[in-house]
């Protein structure tokens, strides 16, 4: 039964850590498990940072993540859940060139592959739970970019904090895939997008609860 443990656990922290990152699959599954820091008073974690004598030095892919008072949405709490129970179960993670999700190979000699786990995997990770648990709609691994950002924008960030976040280079390419405008005004003429909408506003309407036929 180790390896849907481990699958499992994996499954977990990446999709934690996409949702606060806004990382795309394949960025996170080339993470080295080296190449990731504790900050100083434990609060979080810096990734994919290439070592130097300054944070400045360091590689343009890193990326940080902060303790959340809420265990089960919290991206740390994830990642130290799934580094302990693959050190539980005899995988090993650690270790210099060691990607930190590696892809489960079953048996013969079953355990794991020193490869970066592609996002194509991880969407059907996250498939193959969202069809379990009765709620699957389509859903990729992909989405979690465009769904965070969203949620990022409607908890009241900017849209250049949102376009930083998740690396989009113009406010045209964060428009496409975030629709705020779309989804909240309804595509109305004229209108300007409306302020602190909730998170549940946006999926009634993203959801066209309540429309009908008009005739």
């Amino acid at each position: 039964m180790r390896g849907p443990r481990f699958k499992l656990l994996r499954t977990r922290a990446m999709l934690l850590l996409a949702q606060v990152s806004l990382k795309r699959g394949k960025e996170l599954g080339q993470t080295k498990t080296s190449a990731i820091l504790r900050l100083p008073d434990g609060g979080g974690l810096l990734l994919n940072y290439v070592w130097g004598k300054t944070l400045r030095e360091g590689s343009k892919h890193v990326f940080g993540v902060l303790r959340k008072s809420d265990v089960v949405l919290c991206p740390v709490a994830a990642l130290e859940e799934y580094v302990a129970g693959a050190k539980a179960m005899d995988i090993t993670l650690s270790g210099h060139g060691r990607f930190l999700f590696p892809p489960w190979r079953g048996l013969p000699g079953e355990g794991v592959d020193n490869i970066p786990l592609s996002s194509g995997q991880l969407t059907t990770d996250l498939q193959f739970w969202l069809r379990r648990c009765g709620v699957f709609n389509g859903e990729t691994a992909h989405g979690l970019r465009t769904g965070s950002s969203i949620e990022l924008s409607l908890s009241g960030k900017g849209l250049a904090e949102v376009m930083r976040q998740a690396c989009w280079t113009s406010k045209g390419m964060a428009r496409y895939y975030m629709k705020e405008w779309q989804v909240l005004c309804a595509s109305v003429a004229g209108e300007a997008l409306p302020k602190l909408a909730t998170a549940l506003e946006y999926e009634k309407l993203n959801s066209m609860l309540g429309f009908c036929k008009a005739f």
